[in-house]
């Protein structure tokens, strides 16, 4: 056999081999791509050998779920900070032009920037004026947060669709208030200082609750039908008057409300 037909045979030869292997080599390599497009078990194992995207993404969520768990419990917290820093802001200037040098303007504001108290139509608080009985239920349920109960009308005098009927419904609810013995609720009626420290006493007894004493004001006797609820209010730091009186017959104001209310609700 001469040179030419020996790298003739030689050839044929490796091509045969090539051939044979090569069905084996594709057979291997389209299973490793498609192992790559499966769900499979943790990177590494006997269950995923190959390094595939949905392993990996399935790696990475279990490794960072509680990261995760902890941001949004950080979130939460930063979400309160949020609200304590804009009622401080609050605090700041006076919100209503009638309020500018009021001792009551720093309690105002920081039950406004907290959504428990607003102005009127005329951009003024007016704090001189009184505070009505469906005034002081709408106060409630927001200070309290309940949800205002709404479609039915719980006393004669309150129609459904009375400004304050949701938030009467859900005071009266709570037990915070309820009506006269007529049946009636009286919603534009003032409410004096002795019926505000009642309803007070009810929706923040957990706050001032086990005091029975009479409280230290001179017009206040112990025999008083809200002389419990006043010496409460007292002790968790409602005062009265300078002279030592409390009055409790006469008709609260808006202000005189918003600085009990500042300080049951906030603690100031």
């Amino acid at each position: 056999m001469d040179k030419r037909k020996r790298w003739w045979w030689l050839f044929f030869c490796a091509v045969i081999l090539f051939l044979v292997c090569l069905a084996p080599a594709r057979t291997w390599l389209a299973k490793s791509a498609e192992a790559l497009d499966q769900p499979a078990g943790d990177p590494g194992t006997v269950a995923d050998p190959v390094l595939s995207a949905s392993s990996l993404r399935q790696h990475l969520d279990q490794l960072f779920k509680t990261q995760s768990q902890q941001l949004d419990s950080l979130q939460a917290r930063l979400d309160l900070v949020s609200q304590d820093l804009q009622a401080l802001q609050g605090k700041s200037g006076a919100p209503f032009p009638d309020l500018s040098g009021h001792w009551a303007a720093s309690a105002v504001m920081t039950l406004k920037a907290r959504g428990i108290i607003s102005g009127y139509p005329d951009g003024n608080f007016h704090p001189s004026d009184q505070v009505t009985r469906a005034d002081m239920a709408a106060m409630l349920t927001l200070a309290k947060h309940l949800a205002p109960s709404s479609g039915t009308s719980v006393f004669p005098d309150v129609p459904s669709g009375y400004w304050a009927a949701g938030a009467i419904g859900a005071a009266k609810a709570a037990g915070y208030l309820q009506g006269y013995p007529d049946g009636s609720f009286r919603p534009g009626q003032g409410v004096s200082r002795a019926e505000a420290a009642v309803l007070l006493d009810k929706a923040f007894s957990s706050q001032s609750s086990g005091v029975t004493a009479a409280p230290s004001f001179t017009d206040v006797s112990s025999s008083f039908w809200a002389a419990g609820a006043i010496a409460r209010l007292a002790l968790a730091g409602i005062n009265g008057y300078p002279d030592g009186t409390f009055r409790p017959n006469e008709i609260m104001t808006r202000a005189e409300a918003a600085v009990m209310l500042d300080i049951l609700v906030v603690g100031n």
